[in-house]
Formats: structure tokens, sequence, C-alpha cells
């Protein structure tokens, strides 16, 4: 017997559509319904009545526990939007979701969010779990009859409903690969540790050193910046590593502060062309790789994450339909060719 997720797909609309195909609310086409019932029909699916009588009856209040949309080169905005549009797909399904903005350089920011999350009475809990300190322990104490999603990153020891990301060790290798492929190995490379670092980035990061160290011809020397310093931060260590290092080549970003290097490497009176590859297809990025600043972007699709996370606890919580442990991402590498195609 065929899931709704089955079904979905091969009818290829949303969930949200063929929930209310079966459940007989919200507006359908005619052509679409038709189309939707003869797959059901001939997939011999029969809905779950407990899922479909508990849904008409109460309202479910999906919890969104991330940093504040304008941190992180304005990142957050991305998932974000990925998940108001799996919102507004299940509107006639009777779902909130509940926003938990924290500040992610402040662990006490953090908990005050977590807390007042536990206070609301939530059927259901997506979780970036980026400081990862107070994330671990504090997650540990949500009630086994409250599930919970990971997005954007994970953590070890913890059991949550699904992870949905990237495979981010295998990102940092495919960081490298882009970097070598562009023949910036016969100079000094630049490996930008953004902080603080959450368990993803550090994954990234060692997929990266992995690679690199495998290759001798690599002459590699790692930088540190804290993100909280804003823009400013980053082009002060942009302009120190363009004075320390006369035979720079390339430069790898381990997040979505790409941007302040390719603005100032390749728009520099230095004669030097610099490969730089970094991560993510915020606003200042995108205009970066269009005007040829940056080479590589490595996407880890933040729109999908966010707007999977929803329809995961949808799945398990209304439907009561079977959740895959773990939802991994495409490694897209978008570049000044391709980009115009990607609207993430």
């Amino acid at each position: 017997m065929s899931s709704i997720k089955d079904i979905a797909k091969k009818a290829g609309v949303s969930i949200g559509t063929i929930d209310r195909v079966l459940h007989g609310r919200g507006r359908v086409s005619g052509r679409t319904k038709a189309r939707v019932q003869q797959i059901v029909d001939s997939a011999g699916y029969k809905p779950n009545i407990y899922a479909r009588n508990l849904s008409l009856a109460k309202v479910f209040r999906f919890g969104v526990l991330m940093p504040k949309l304008d941190q992180d080169s304005g990142y957050w905005r991305i998932p974000a939007n990925g998940i108001n549009r799996a919102h507004r797909q299940l509107g006639s399904a009777k779902v909130e979701v509940l926003y938990f903005h924290f500040d992610r350089y402040v662990e006490s920011s953090f908990e005050r969010a977590f807390q007042k999350a536990m206070r609301s009475g939530l059927d259901g809990f997506l979780i970036a779990p980026v400081l990862a300190s107070a994330a671990q322990r504090l997650i540990a104490t949500i009630p086994v009859k409250i599930p919970y999603v990971f997005f954007d990153s994970s953590l070890p020891d913890l059991h949550p409903l699904a992870i949905i990301g990237q495979d981010a060790y295998q990102s940092g290798v495919l960081a490298a690969s882009l970097v070598s492929r562009m023949r910036c190995i016969d100079g000094t490379l630049a490996i930008v540790k953004v902080t603080p670092v959450d368990f993803h980035i550090s994954e990234r990061l060692r997929g990266f050193r992995d690679s690199i160290s495998a290759s001798p011809s690599f002459q590699a020397r790692e930088y540190e910046v804290d993100s909280q310093g804003g823009v400013a931060a980053f082009q002060t260590l942009a302009e120190t590593i363009l004075a320390e290092n006369p035979d720079l080549l390339g430069v790898f970003v381990s997040n979505a502060w790409t941007h302040p290097f390719g603005e100032l490497f390749n728009k520099s009176k230095s004669g030097r062309k610099v490969c730089i590859v970094g991560y993510d297809l915020v606003t200042k990025n995108r205009k970066s790789l269009e005007d040829g600043l940056i080479d590589f972007l490595i996407s880890q699709r933040p729109g999908m994450q966010g707007y999977e996370g929803i329809q995961a606890l949808y799945r398990h919580a209304v439907l009561r339909d079977k959740v895959e442990k773990s939802s991994l991402v495409p490694l897209d590498i978008i570049t000044r060719e391709n980009v115009k195609y990607y609207h993430d």
C-alpha cells in the first residue's frame, strides 16, 4: 500500500493537496482531484480514519526554534521562506506554525526561546540546533510525546523524529575538490573558519581539511573570524589575509559569509585572481557570484529543509504516516552560469 508521500509524488502535487482530496476540504481543481483519486484507487490506499478525525477536531501547533532571520548574512530568511510555503499549503489542515527566534550568539537567548516554546502547547517542534551546548542540554528534556525535527544542523546522542540537512562532511570534501580543480594549489590557500562553530560547520571543515591533507601541493593557512562582528570583521580579516599572503590563490569560507572576501580580493588592484568557494545563496552571495567575484557556492537548499521539516511533522502528527529518519538534501554546486535557475 502506498503512503501519502508516494501518492503525492506520483500525482505531482503537494501532500497538502492529497490531504484536501482525501478529507474533502479546501479548494482543489476538478482535474487534479480526479487524477489524485485515480492514483489513490489504483494504489489501494485507505486513509487513516483516526488521523482524519483528529485533524478535523483540533488545530496542530508546530513550533520553529531558529536564529533571528537577519543573522548569518540573512541566511535564516531562506529556510523561513520554505517553512512559510509549507504552512500555506497546509492551511486547510488546521496547522499553525509558531516562530521562536533566538540570538545565535547568546545561549541564554536560546534557552528563553526554548522555554517559551515549551509553554505553548506544541504538537511538534522544528529546531535548528546551532548553539550546540545549550541545544544538547535543553532538547534532551523535550517530552517523548512531542516529536522534534532537526534542520540545518544536527547533534549526536539525541533522538529526533527526523534530521533534514546536508552531508556536511562530504560538502567539505566537495569544496576541496572544487578548489583543486580550479588549480588554486600553486599558492597559498586560506581556510576561513567562521565562529561560533556548530556541528555541521565543524564537519564541513573536517571534510575540507581531510581532503587537502592528502594533497601535498596545498599550502594552507587557517584563519578564524567571529561572525558576531558582522561585515566589518570579515572585511578586516580579508585585508589581513591579502596582506599576509602575497601568493594567495584560493579561499574556502565555511558558511554564508563568503561575499566580503569576493568583494575585496577580486575587486582589489593586486592583479591576482583569487579562487573563492563558499556556501549558500544569500542575496549578497548571489550578487557576487553573478559579478564573477565568487567562483562556486555550495547550496544546502535551506528553503527545502524548512519546507520538508514542517511536512515531516505534519505527516507524523496529523496523518500518522511514516517519516524517514534522515533526509539528505543534494550537494548543489552553483556558478555564475547556472545561478539564475536557483530561487532558494
